[in-house]
């Protein structure tokens, strides 16, 4: 069957059984394009899903009218569309592509107080999880997949695996998140929070259900807005706010493309209103720490493994 008469089928010529032998021999053609795992499970479900309620894999005209009807956001709805692309392109179809616009909005940022909380009310597993995004700015995959290995608990670091094309990095640990391990049952094998291949949905789900009780608890809704992205976007604030650097920030959060870094600019802009009458900088060698003296900044604190030194605005 030629490509296009094969995408062209009605759907009463389609199995259950081959629709979801299509979509696996789509994750499979994902993974041979050398797509990371977090990209082909989230192409790969969003495919699963629209089947489910009631498109036509081999129909765009079905696919566009399916995701129309979803009360998902645009963002979201655009990923659906990039998934149906992607597969038009292994089976070798083509569609004309709806474009959902998106208008993008500066994500929430709580206070570190709020984010203490949260964790402290949580269970063992999710607040360790929720602590170790806090103090290494991490994506949730990165996190989801540590092992064991990736922790030197004699150094106090870890050693993030990077995805979505960024950078690794290695990342110092606070003394509470070390007990916080520790204390974790081996639940997993080699892995801390999870399984192989188990995706990170359902534990963003029991998030979901945890922040809501925490909510009730000490009646602040602030705390609905939480989830685990949050904690990366806080990190990135807190080190631009601390630094005023933003190339440290961009090699902190593993960010390749200094034009993804730039919104912490505009995060702390927004959270701080301008509160700090400093200018600082970030000295990692001998040669900077002399720059920066002769300059006339002067010495504040050491923060992983860098030294900050600092200069009063004029």
């Amino acid at each position: 069957m030629e490509p296009q008469q094969e995408i062209n089928k009605v759907a009463g010529d389609i199995s259950q059984q081959e629709i979801k032998g299509k979509i696996l021999q789509y994750g499979w053609w994902l993974k041979k394009d050398g797509k990371s795992d977090s990209t082909i499970e989230s192409r790969v479900k969003l495919l699963q899903v629209l089947t489910k309620r009631g498109a036509n894999l081999y129909d765009p005209e079905s696919i566009k009218d399916t995701i129309a009807r979803q009360t998902w956001s645009n963002g979201r709805k655009n990923n659906a569309v990039d998934a149906y692309s992607s597969y038009l392109k292994m089976a070798g179809g083509t569609w004309q592509a709806p474009l959902y616009v998106t208008i993008r909005k500066l994500p929430f940022i709580p206070k570190e107080a709020e984010l203490d909380i949260l964790i402290a009310v949580c269970t063992k597993r999710m607040g360790t999880f929720l602590q170790m995004l806090k103090e290494t700015g991490a994506r949730c995959g990165e996190i989801w997949r540590l092992k064991w290995d990736d922790v030197d608990l004699e150094s106090k670091i870890v050693n993030i695996t990077a995805e979505k094309n960024s950078n690794p990095r290695v990342v110092h640990l606070s003394n509470k998140l070390l007990d916080m391990l520790q204390a974790l049952p081996k639940a997993y094998g080699d892995r801390i929070f999870s399984y192989p291949h188990m995706p990170v949905d359902h534990f963003s789900t029991l998030l979901i259900q945890q922040r809501k009780r925490a909510a009730h608890k000490i009646q602040n809704p602030r705390l609905l807005k939480i989830h685990f992205h949050t904690f990366r976007y806080w990190k990135g604030t807190m080190i631009y706010h601390e630094t005023k650097d933003i190339y440290y920030v961009m090699q902190k959060l593993g960010h390749k493309n200094i034009k993804n870094t730039l919104l912490y600019i505009q995060l702390e802009e927004a959270l701080f209103q301008g509160e700090t009458n400093y200018i600082s900088k970030v000295a990692k060698t001998e040669k900077d720490i002399c720059v920066l003296i002769e300059a006339g900044f002067e010495y504040v604190t050491e923060f992983e493994g860098s030294k900050i030194f600092r200069k009063r605005k004029l």
